[in-house]
């Protein structure tokens, strides 16, 4: 008997187990299409300001079924510091994403706890090159507790691509983050997470972002091997 840690592609997997095969099939998420271009000339990093906003279909890549859309958009720009609030169509409030100062992550809310970073993540390194690498030792605070967990952030800046999505074709930088970190979940073990994205200068933000995490699951003398959902996200539309 398989214990569920939470909804999702699991309790999807557990499901299908107990039917025949040929009542439950799977149709993964393609793969996004980009091809190697050339940085944009000029290069210039939109500045942000209040009003600004982004709307995004978050998508299952294991079933590729839509999720919600959400919108995210600068609420404040005070003294470097800039809020992004967060609202999804299903789930509301998502909580607050602050850069301090842009285009450096202090508080994040794209995972299961908003986590607040000491010191701050960069979404991207110097836009001028390409094949980038970088570590970033960090910890971070959960919510509103006082404890710090720790975290490394290996960043690799792969390129400039062109990528096409409903939406439009953007000119993107390709970047991988590998996320190693001690989990607020004591039960959780060796957590190491996935980020990428194609980050566009135009828009101020990515174009297409996709998440997945793995981690052991402590039960009694058992470690079981777990995956974390595995989500895309992509650009609908955005105030220009």
């Amino acid at each position: 008997m398989a214990t569920i840690i939470k909804e999702g592609r699991r309790v999807f997997l557990l499901h299908c187990a107990s039917l025949p095969l040929i009542g439950c099939s799977i149709h993964p998420l393609p793969a996004v299409k980009t091809f190697a271009t050339l940085q944009p000339n000029p290069l210039n990093i939109r500045q942000a300001k209040v009003g600004q906003s982004w709307k995004y279909l978050k998508i299952n890549q294991f079933n590729s079924e839509p999720v919600e859309l959400i919108d995210e958009q600068i609420s404040s720009v005070e003294n470097g510091q800039i809020t992004l609030t967060r609202q999804g169509q299903k789930s509301q409030n998502l909580g607050n994403e602050i850069q301090f100062p842009l285009g450096q992550i202090l508080t994040d809310s794209d995972w299961d706890y908003n986590q607040t970073y000491h010191p701050v993540i960069p979404i991207y390194l110097d836009l001028n090159q390409i094949n980038l690498v970088a570590t970033i030792q960090t910890s971070y605070q959960v919510g509103n507790s006082s404890y710090r967990l720790p975290m490394a952030v290996t960043i690799r800046q792969l390129g400039w691509e062109s990528i096409t999505i409903p939406s439009g074709t953007f000119t993107a930088m390709r970047i991988e983050k590998m996320i190693r970190f001690q989990h607020n979940d004591s039960t959780r073990l060796d957590s190491i997470r996935f980020d990428r994205y194609w980050y566009s200068p135009e828009i101020g933000r990515w174009v297409v972002r996709e998440t997945d995490g793995r981690y052991f699951y402590v039960s009694g003398r058992r470690r079981n091997d777990m995956r974390e959902d595995f989500w895309r996200y992509e650009l609908q539309s955005w105030t220009k």
